[in-house]
């Protein structure tokens, strides 16, 4: 698994500097952004400064920011052998009567809109054994009332991991939709404010998960932390 590159979206906080994290301790190049530079500059920093780590601000739901990171990311690398779509936005936990139309199509934006591009213009540089995460939750798999915008986004993670699944089966490029589970980050809190968050699984575990998955090479789907 030494010497592969990797593109986190949302890397500088959460499950996906969990990720960055573990990759570059096994050797990935790995590309990843945040929308703040800053955010990605202290990351790296706490990291040790590794010269495999690549940091570029980039808003997932804009296309031209998505398509100059993804430049900026090849022109580093050189290649892409697996893409962790994970940056996301919560929006308000409302009904849909009272959900505010501006927060609404900022989280489609972002959630959806941003995995299209970002997976758009990955596609191109990825090779036969790729790999495509795309981070789902619990509340794109059933009913979750009061969730949103953010459900609705999820439920659009399934069914676009699915539908490209099919699409690059040709191509020996697997695709996941995963759902990580409760998980220790500032989402979650956000989300259920008066939970004990020594309840929670950190993120290094799902980090851990998502390796395995990733190297057991099971077929394209859509997965759950299931220990």
């Amino acid at each position: 698994m030494r010497d592969k590159r990797a593109i986190i979206t949302g890397g500088s906080k959460g499950i996906g500097r969990a990720i960055v994290e573990r990759l570059i301790k096994e050797g990935w190049q790995v590309c990843t952004c945040s929308r703040k530079e800053e955010d990605l500059r202290r990351l790296k920093e706490e990291l040790g400064n590794p010269q495999s780590l690549y940091i570029r601000a980039c808003d997932v739901g804009d296309r031209v920011s998505v398509m100059e990171f993804v430049r900026f990311c090849v022109q580093n690398m050189g290649r892409i052998d697996l893409l962790v779509n994970n940056a996301s936005l919560l929006g308000e936990r409302v009904s849909i009567e009272n959900y505010p139309e501006d927060v609404w199509e900022e989280v489609i934006r972002v959630n959806v809109n941003g995995v299209f591009y970002m997976t758009k213009y990955a596609i191109p540089h990825m090779n036969s054994g790729s790999v495509i995460v795309n981070m789902s939750s619990g509340a794109g798999k059933r009913p979750a009332p009061y969730w949103g915008a953010y459900a609705v986004s999820k439920f659009g993670i399934e069914g676009f991991s699915l539908l490209l699944a099919e699409e690059l089966k040709d191509k020996n490029i697997r695709v996941y939709a995963f759902n990580p589970g409760a998980t220790k980050t500032q989402m979650r809190a956000k989300a259920y404010p008066h939970e004990d968050p020594t309840t929670l699984k950190p993120p290094e575990k799902v980090a851990d998960f998502i390796l395995r998955l990733i190297s057991s090479k099971v077929p394209s789907g859509s997965y759950d932390y299931n220990e």
